[in-house]
């Protein structure tokens, strides 16, 4: 299950700084300039502890692979660093297992699974959807 926690711990032993940006276009962003790392988070976008976990889930995965692109990269480029970001978060944070366990407990839509996990139903969403139709788990079972 994801923590602010570690991902506060990751940060600061790699070096990343997490920083309020309230000039984003976007709700968050991770950006590399000579080697060195930051994420920026936009306060005016991110408005509920769950919308910022979100975020934070996310950007954990542009650090964790490195799927980063330039502002001006073509559409294609830039959905498939996002795509590889949120693999990466979803496989170490919402793990199938963790997923199996909250319905065994009674979380079985998306949004119950949102409160279970604290994170956006659009990313819960996008998870099952990961696990189920990139890579061939039944939850029905």
């Amino acid at each position: 299950m994801f923590s602010t926690s570690d991902f506060y711990s990751y940060c600061r032993s790699h070096n990343v700084d997490v920083i309020p940006f309230d000039r984003l276009p976007a709700e968050a962003t991770t950006v590399r300039y000579h080697g060195m790392y930051a994420v920026g988070l936009n306060f005016r976008r991110l408005q509920t502890v769950r919308q910022i976990r979100t975020a934070m889930l996310h950007e954990s995965g542009h650090l964790h692979t490195g799927a980063l692109h330039k502002v001006d990269s073509p559409f294609q480029l830039v959905e498939q660093s996002e795509h590889r970001a949120d693999a990466d978060a979803i496989r170490r944070c919402l793990p199938v297992s963790e997923i199996q366990q909250a319905m065994r407990n009674g979380y079985t839509e998306a949004w119950q699974l949102a409160d279970y996990f604290d994170l956006d139903e659009d990313y819960i969403k996008k998870a099952l959807h990961y696990w189920s139709e990139c890579r061939g788990v039944d939850f029905n079972q």
